[in-house]
């Protein structure tokens, strides 16, 4: 059922915007009915219908979904690990579609409130980076910079005392994120502010010690596998068993709406072609510190990579010196 209400708003709401004000009245008071009764078989279905139509409206969101955003920041809702993957989804589309309305009422400090509690947990760490990552994302700087030491806290107190690679790859991400969204010397310095000499950034470099140079060519190895090999010929990570150690007696189990989707944003969607912009960025980089990263290209790299990575330089005509 729930499942072809997702469907049924998906394709509407596409076809025809003005529909969701009609589903809002008529569904609206159905999913507030199974919250108020504590219907909680319900309620990871009740939620993502919610975040659908909230994805689905334009900006700025009608005011009365300000209303459920205010329960949504309250601790309680998030007692019951079911419900959070719905609640997240939900939160998510609210980051997305009111991001000037979160730096209000003490609203982000609430968000990132929630942010701490999710990532302290190995259950619900991923959810927690899901939202970091949509603060990242929809906010500017200069509102999250009174924030960003006291996220590095929490990640490195996370990574201390319960160091996985699934964390690991997620706190990857993140940093990716902050580099892409607001720049290298912004990352290094705000990680530097929390323990000095955390991360050290030169790009312009004269010279690299060989162990950096075999972890830089590592890298640069992956990404040209990445780009240079079809999808299909790469292989699969197994999947990860959840933990379920934290849940105590009955809980919904959270099952996904397929049609009510979580919505994925590209950070990186002005980079229209990637294999360019690898190439580009290297030429641009040899060029300051000639001999370095052709060294590095040579001593380092996969003879088949190094080839497809040169067959890309020749057909964007850029070159590594």
């Amino acid at each position: 059922m729930f499942e072809a209400m997702a469907l049924l708003i998906k394709r509407a709401c596409e076809q025809d915007p003005s529909l969701i004000s009609s589903f809002e009245t008529s569904l609206l008071p159905s999913l507030q009915m199974i919250l108020s009764t504590d219907v909680s078989e319900f309620f990871p279905y009740a939620f993502q219908p919610r975040a659908e139509l909230v994805d689905l409206n334009g900006s700025p969101i009608p005011g009365n979904y300000m209303e459920i955003f205010a329960i949504l920041l309250l601790p309680e809702s998030w007692k019951k690990s079911g419900n959070v993957p719905a609640l997240v989804q939900l939160l998510q589309a609210f980051l997305r579609k009111a991001p000037h309305e979160l730096n209000q009422q003490g609203r982000l400090s609430s968000v990132l409130g929630i942010f701490n509690t999710l990532v302290s947990s190995p259950s619900t760490h991923e959810q927690g980076f899901y939202v970091l990552n949509t603060v990242i994302e929809n906010l500017g700087y200069d509102v999250i910079s009174s924030y960003i030491s006291h996220i590095w806290v929490a990640l490195f107190k996370r990574l201390q005392y319960n160091k996985t690679v699934k964390f690991i790859k997620s706190l990857v991400v993140f940093m990716s994120l902050i580099f892409v969204k607001h720049g290298p010397e912004k990352l290094a310095t705000t990680m530097n502010a929390v323990q000095p000499d955390l991360l050290q950034l030169d790009l312009y470099v004269k010279s690299l010690s060989p162990s950096d140079s075999k972890l830089c060519g590592k890298m640069l190895d992956s990404i040209v596998t990445l780009l240079s090999h079809p999808e299909e010929d790469r292989v699969e990570e197994d999947p990860e068993v959840p933990d379920f150690g934290e849940t105590v007696g009955y809980s919904a189990t959270f099952v996904h709406l397929y049609n009510a989707g979580r919505k994925e944003e590209d950070p990186v969607r002005d980079i229209s072609d990637p294999k360019q912009f690898l190439v580009a960025s290297l030429a641009n980089l040899s060029a300051r510190s000639p001999g370095i990263y052709s060294r590095i290209i040579n001593e380092n790299i996969e003879p088949a990579n190094q080839a497809a990575l040169f067959q890309l330089c020749s057909s964007y005509n850029l070159t590594i010196v």
